[in-house]
This record gives structure tokens, C-alpha cells and sequence, in this order.
């Protein structure tokens, strides 16, 4: 969506704050029901909960491409909740079926994540172009998620054993579980507010429509390394305060060039791209290092993902209103760079455990 967010804003008259609703009803649904995965998955196998959720998210994906606010609104808010069950679910699905590779397989997910993200990001203006509009680009993304629950069916219909989560651990108590959960908010806003405003950032430094969707699908494709490395050599080490610091001193490196030095872009898409990709990996892996046992990582992921999406999801409508407020784009980026700023004491208790 946010290579084409321009075009929606002009055709159904969004304001920039309205747009950023469109990120932020995801993360609402993530942050909301993400403390719902655990106890299904008490209940039920998560390869068979993995295809109900890629189902769902298909069937929410193609309403987007109905056209009008209603359908785009309610699409995203179904896609998203599909998506916050599958989230929480997988890390807990790595530790109790392969608890000796999960660094490897946690940074395969993280990298499939970031993947998935690039694709979309450097063919939505083609497809846009092809297909002759914005809604119609928005709705052919449901035929992945469709392949999705296809690939993972033979092994839902094998699948009989649930992932054990024992419902009200008291990690509400646990510091480590609340610098985690800090950590994947702050993240999870920095990046959700950087891929929703970042082509219109760009487009206002003079980049074409085209060229700014490009700089921004490169910053995801440099994340793609990054978010598979991070959690294997976080597996590997006792503490992780280095690798916090590198990350997030390289993406807040990629937003100061933005300001300041604007022609530089795509040097500080690449800069961008290493701290945020490996933020995500380390946020994903952090839950999986520091559970006691698969129940304990499901609780973890479930509080880090609740809490965190909910903190997320006030980020796009912040930067939004800060540009509405200001007329310009320097507080926005001003912005993205104190929540970025912020991970370092926010993990810092997860990191040195």
C-alpha cells in the first residue's frame, strides 16, 4: 500500500492522518488480539490455525479491491487480525517442533517477512500501471496468501498436537517480558512509520512517484539479510547489546541522511534498510532466547506482539498529524527519529539478561 498511498489520499480524499489510519487498523488488530493466540493454540494445531489465518487474510485482502473507504477499511482490519493470530503462533510452533534450529528458522521468518514486504513495494506501481488502477493491486495480493494456506495444508491435515500455553502466566510481572514488549512497540512503529510515509518523504525531496516507490523497496530488500542474520547470531550469544546498538545506531543514521542530506537517498535507504530489518529479527527472536519452555515463548510472543503492535499502531497517525500540523516533512522525520532513539533503553533488560 504505501508506494500507492498518494493515489488512494487523491481518489477518495484522505487526509494524511485518515491515511494513516490504513497502517495503524492493522497493528490495532495485531496489538488487540495478539493475546488470543496462546489460548488457541491450547486448543488447536497450529499448522491447522496457520491455514484458517492465511485463508482469512486472502479473503481481506481481496475486499481492499472493491473500491471506497468501507471495503479498504474493513479488508485491512480483517487481513490484520488474520495476520496477528499467525504471527504469534509461529515462534511458539519454532520453539516446540525445533527448538535446537531456532535461531536459523526465527531468521527465515523474519526474512520471509521483510521478502514479502520488498516484493509488494517494487511491483506496486507496475501492477498499478497494468492493471489500471489502485484498488485492483491492492486485491491481487490475496493469491499469496492463498498459496500460503495451500502449502501449509498437507501438513494441518497430519497435524494432531497443539502448541501447550498455559493461559495467565504472570508475565505481566516479568520485566524481561516489558522490555521486550517495549522494544517490538518501538520497533514495529519506527518501521510501520517509515514504509507508510517514506515514498511521500521521498517525492517531496523531488523523487518521481516511480523512483520513490524504487528507494523504498530497496530499503526493504536490504532488510532481508539483516532480518535472517540478527536472530542467528543473537541464538548465538549470551547478550545482545551489541547487535541493539548497531541496529538501531545504522537506522537512525538512514533517517538523520534523509533530513539533512536528501540527495543522498539511496545510501541512506541502505543504512535504513540494515537497522530496521535487523530490529525486526531481534525483536522476533527475543521472545524465543528468553521463554523458559514453547508455553512460556507463546506467552512472551503473545505480550511483546500485544503490546507492542498497540504501541505500534499509534505511529503512522502521529507522523501523518505531524505533517498535517507542520505543512513539511522535517518533524515527521524528527519524529521517526526519537522512536528509534528509544529502542536502545527500552530492550536494553532483554538484551543483558
Amino acid at each position: 500500500m504505501p508506494p500507492l498511498l498518494a493515489d488512494i489520499r487523491d481518489d477518495l480524499g484522505l487526509s494524511a492522518a485518515a491515511a494513516g489510519l490504513l497502517t495503524t487498523g492493522p497493528l490495532l488488530a495485531l496489538g488487540i488480539l495478539a493475546p488470543l493466540g496462546p489460548r488457541i493454540a491450547r486448543r488447536y494445531p497450529v499448522e491447522r490455525l496457520l491455514v484458517a489465518a492465511a485463508l482469512v487474510t486472502a479473503l481481506g485482502t481481496a475486499m481492499r479491491g472493491l473500491g471506497g473507504i468501507p471495503a479498504l477499511y474493513a479488508g485491512t482490519l480483517i487481513a490484520g487480525a488474520a495476520i496477528a493470530l499467525s504471527q504469534v503462533v509461529v515462534p511458539a510452533l519454532i520453539r516446540a517442533r525445533a527448538p535446537e534450529r531456532a535461531g536459523v528458522l526465527t531468521g527465515a521468518y523474519s526474512m520471509s517477512l521483510v521478502t514479502g514486504a520488498t516484493v509488494a513495494t517494487f511491483t506496486a506501481i507496475p501492477f498499478e500501471n497494468a492493471l489500471g488502477g489502485w484498488e485492483a493491486t491492492l486485491a491481487i495480493w490475496a493469491l499469496p496468501a492463498l498459496v500460503a494456506a495451500a502449502v501449509w495444508l498437507p501438513l494441518a491435515v497430519r497435524a494432531h498436537d497443539p502448541v501447550p500455553a498455559p493461559v495467565g502466566h504472570p508475565l505481566w510481572r516479568e520485566p524481561v517480558a516489558w522490555s521486550i514488549a517495549l522494544f517490538m512497540g518501538l520497533q514495529s512503529m519506527a518501521f510501520f512509520s517509515t514504509i507508510t510515509w517514506l515514498p511521500e518523504i521521498l517525492e517531496s525531496d523531488g523523487a518521481s512517484e516511480g523512483f520513490a516507490g524504487f528507494l523504498s523497496g530497496v530499503t526493504q530488500l536490504v532488510q532481508i539479510a539483516p532480518a535472517f542474520a540478527i536472530p542467528v547470531l543473537a541464538a548465538r550469544r549470551p547478550t545482545q547489546t551489541r547487535l541493539l546498538a548497531i541496529i538501531v545506531g545504522t537506522a537512525f543514521l538512514g533517517l538523520l541522511g534523509v533530513l539533512v542530506v536528501p540527495d543522498a537517498a539511496l545510501l541512506w535507504m541502505v543504512f535504513l534498510g540494515i537497522g530496521q530489518g535487523g530490529a525486526l529479527g531481534l525483536g522476533l527472536i527475543l521472545p524465543v532466547l528468553r521463554g523458559k519452555n514453547p508455553g512460556q515463548v507463546a506467552g512472551m510472543t503473545a505480550m511483546s506482539m500485544g503490546v507492542g503492535y498497540l504501541i505500534a499502531s499509534a505511529g503512522p497517525a502521529i507522523v501523518g498529524a505531524a505533517r498535517d500540523a507542520t505543512g513539511s516533512w522535517t518533524w515527521p522525520i524528527i519524529v521517526l527519529l526519537c522512536m528509534t532513539a528509544a529502542q536502545v533503553p527500552a530492550a536494553w533488560r532483554a538484551v543483558t539478561k
